[in-house]
């Protein structure tokens, strides 16, 4: 196969918490995203039928209908081989050959953003590979892991153990179906950011909002079991008082990446990194 296997979207949003219902769709039912308050439920033909009984049966409110290609689901970017460190990760639709030297990483990216187009995406990969130069990566904590790609990348670059967690259902399994079609022991839950730092990490991937970053990092969480931070999410006017807020709390930023002055990533250690 060499094309995407999905075409057209069809596209619900639902006020409120629609995860019950999907236990009740079909076979043309993709996935469900969850974002402030709403649900938004993927199919790959029209479902209204199906979609309204569900709604009036659960007390839900059907707000709207989509219909999009997946291209344009994806922002109008066809997904294309990206090379980190060692590894070529690719379309698992189109595998093809890596190059001399590289190693294959699939990557179905579903319905769920982090293909590896966005340079956020690509910087975590980047400082994680240097992290990697400077010793093992021990149990890392991916945060907001969306597709899985950087757990992934760390499951592949011998982390003793990896962490993936979402607050969206449809990103955790996204993450799930990625580790299997790689044959990686990738452990996937799903849940907020936060509830999961209550155990040491030498390593924690968080490519989220600023608003997240602040809970995430903020006095007075005890942040002495994670020893290195690889950071991103925010744009120019937050880079500033990100590095603040973790050299306030006794990091060190090590190493950073932008792109065209707008997005930022940094990689913030309590043991001198490089």
């Amino acid at each position: 196969m060499n094309q995407a296997p999905y075409d057209q979207l069809y596209i619900y949003e639902i006020g409120g918490d629609a995860r019950s219902l999907a236990l009740e769709l079909g076979g043309t039912y993709l996935g469900l995203w969850l974002e402030e308050g709403s649900s938004f439920m993927f199919f790959s033909a029209p479902t209204d039928e199906a979609v309204e009984a569900l709604c009036a049966a659960g007390g839900l409110e059907l707000r709207q209908r989509h219909h999009l290609s997946y291209e344009q689901w994806q922002g109008g970017l066809d997904l294309e081989p990206l090379v980190a460190g060692d590894l070529w990760i690719t379309p698992a639709w189109n595998p093809g050959q890596p190059p001399a030297g590289k190693r294959r990483l699939l990557l179905d990216p579903g319905l769920v953003f982090g293909s590896g187009l966005h340079p956020t995406t690509r910087h975590c990969l980047e400082l994680l590979w240097l992290r990697r130069g400077q010793g093992p990566l021990g149990r890392v904590l991916d945060l907001a892991c969306g597709t899985g790609i950087l757990a992934l990348a760390a499951a592949a670059w011998g982390a003793e153990t990896v962490l993936a967690v979402d607050l969206n259902p449809l990103c955790v399994s996204t993450t799930q179906n990625n580790a299997e079609i790689n044959g990686l022991t990738i452990e996937v839950q799903e849940g907020p950011a936060q509830d999961f730092l209550d155990q040491p990490a030498p390593l924690v991937l968080a490519n989220v909002p600023w608003q997240v970053h602040q809970e995430l990092w903020s006095p007075p969480r005890d942040l002495s079991g994670f020893p290195d931070l690889i950071l991103s999410g925010v744009m120019r006017s937050q880079r500033g008082p990100l590095a603040d807020l973790v050299e306030s709390v006794g990091y060190e930023i090590v190493e950073e990446r932008e792109t065209e002055f707008t997005w930022f990533t940094l990689w913030a250690s309590r043991g001198g990194g490089t």
